[in-house]
């Protein structure tokens, strides 16, 4: 096992990390020399085979100590997070609390999702479907959510027999290398997950190179294509968990109070900082005003103003982020949304802005077609179901969506919905026995559930004629010789 302390590579330069809540440099970390990442990957692929021979019981196993030794020091990862992201202490706790949940499930369940498919006997010939590990595996991480986006990467790759490279975020990295560790306690096996911090040119290098076998990657939908681009000079398969815009109907009859409390939890925990956080509001122009003047009641603020309450909102991850979400406010406010709270950058050091609620927003507005990023709800009326319907699909994204009203007029919209996920009448994160995956400018492929497991693995079909005898049973593909 190695993360990025006692890495043997030379590293090139250092990147500062900064406090979200301050501004100030907190650290600072080694990237990986040009020309490493083939160091890195030949490292992999020396312990590929041994571990996808490696029996999946073990593997899980190890898996599952992993989860464990991760849970043992959630408040010390938690606290990591909160100073490196700008969580607030309980989201840092939930998300850590989510990642070992996350392992644990693909634990307990790699060996169904892995198990052989027998096929009908047909002419005689008997037929099997197996899955193989893909060979070594790319993670690449995204700051916002850094350690359930690693367990739903890492968790599956280990249990398919994938040994992993971790690309770590640079704005999160002892939250990467707390993580890691874990892993090491528990006893996998040296240079079955090697953590990096690498530039664009290198990690471009290991996404062109033969000998990688898949790419996981989560990111902005910019930063994918240029992941999927370079992979398929290969070709190397990928699965891409990329950007969200994600709208919420809210129909004439839905329950507000129960709508509108989920909403604004959902909208800003974590600083609206999440691809799949409701993120434009569409709202039955009967019950705009009382939604607006409610869900205005449930803003909250911020921990910088409220410190220790666990309503407060924490800073955005970074100033550059705070600067591009506050362009997007100023500019839909110029062209004619109201602009009912926040939308000012508050002094003071650090990233903090605002929980930002804009009615009345124009069609023409950037911040409808441009994933915010940040704590800004902007709502909008429509007049029927397929007025609603056009404007949840009106954006490139395909991610996720909402829809809260009766069973009836939800389900109706909910299923003309363009999203890899509609949820109806709850607000819900990622959870790990169910597929995720985007369409469309969002991404491809699946994360969560057997498919995440699989997706890790290709397929193989074995079939054979008169190999055995009568009473052989199912027959044994295993290769015990050197490759």
């Amino acid at each position: 096992m190695t993360t990025a302390v006692d890495y043997k590579h030379v590293w090139r330069g250092t990147r500062t990390v900064i406090d979200p809540r301050t501004g100030e440099e907190i650290d600072s970390i080694g990237l990986l020399e040009p020309g490493a990442e083939i160091a890195v990957l030949q490292r992999a692929t020396a312990v590929a085979f041994s571990w996808a021979s490696t029996p999946i019981a073990r593997r899980c196993l190890l898996v599952d100590r992993f989860s464990a030794e991760l849970e043992g020091t959630l408040e010390e990862v938690a606290r990591t997070l909160c100073r490196e992201n700008g969580k607030t202490l309980a989201e840092a706790r939930t998300e850590i609390t989510r990642a070992v949940d996350t392992l644990r499930w693909a634990a307990n369940h790699g060996p169904a999702a892995l198990a052989p498919q027998p096929q009908p006997l047909r002419a005689g010939v008997q037929r099997e479907i197996r899955w193989e590990p893909a060979g070594p595996a790319l993670a690449i991480v995204a700051w916002n959510f850094p350690a359930i986006v690693l367990a739903r990467k890492i968790g599956p790759a280990l249990v398919a027999g994938c040994p992993v490279i971790v690309k770590g975020p640079e704005e999160t990295p002892r939250t990467m290398e707390r993580f890691i560790a874990a892993a090491e306690r528990a006893g996998l096996p040296e240079d079955v997950i090697q953590l990096i911090f690498a530039n664009p040119p290198e990690v471009q290098a290991l996404l062109r190179h033969p000998g990688l076998g898949h790419v996981s990657f989560t990111g902005s939908s910019a930063v994918g294509r240029l992941v999927a681009a370079a992979a398929a000079t290969v070709p190397t398969a990928c699965t891409l968990e990329l950007g969200g815009h994600a709208p919420v109907v809210v129909t004439a009859d839905a329950d507000l109070t129960t709508a509108v409390s989920a909403l604004a939890k959902a909208k800003f925990s974590s600083a609206g900082q999440s691809c799949g956080a409701p993120s434009r509001f569409i709202v039955a122009r009967s019950r705009y005003d009382e939604f607006v003047e409610r869900f205005l009641a449930e803003t909250p603020e911020l921990d910088s103003v409220r410190p220790g309450d666990e309503r407060a909102m924490g800073p955005l991850q970074s100033g550059r982020r705070r600067d591009a979400v506050h362009t997007l406010v100023t500019e839909a406010v110029g062209s004619g949304a109201a602009l009912l709270c926040g939308g000012s950058i508050p002094p003071g050091p650090g990233s903090y802005y605002p929980a930002t609620v804009l009615a009345d927003v124009p069609p023409t507005a950037r911040i409808l077609r441009e994933e915010p990023f940040g704590p800004v709800a902007p709502i909008i009326t429509y007049d029927d179901d397929r007025a609603a319907v056009e404007l949840a699909n009106s954006t490139e994204y395909a991610l996720s969506a909402y829809v809260f009203g009766s069973a009836g007029a939800a389900l109706r919209i909910a299923s003309r919905i363009n999203a890899g996920c509609v949820s109806v009448n709850t607000v819900g994160g990622a959870a790990p026995d169910v597929p995720l995956g985007g369409r469309r400018s969002s991404g491809y492929g699946y994360e969560g559930g057997v498919e995440g497991i699989q997706g890790f693995c290709r397929l193989k079909t074995a079939q054979m004629v008169d190999a055995w005898s009568g009473d052989a049973g199912p027959f044994d593909w295993t290769d015990d010789g050197d490759h």
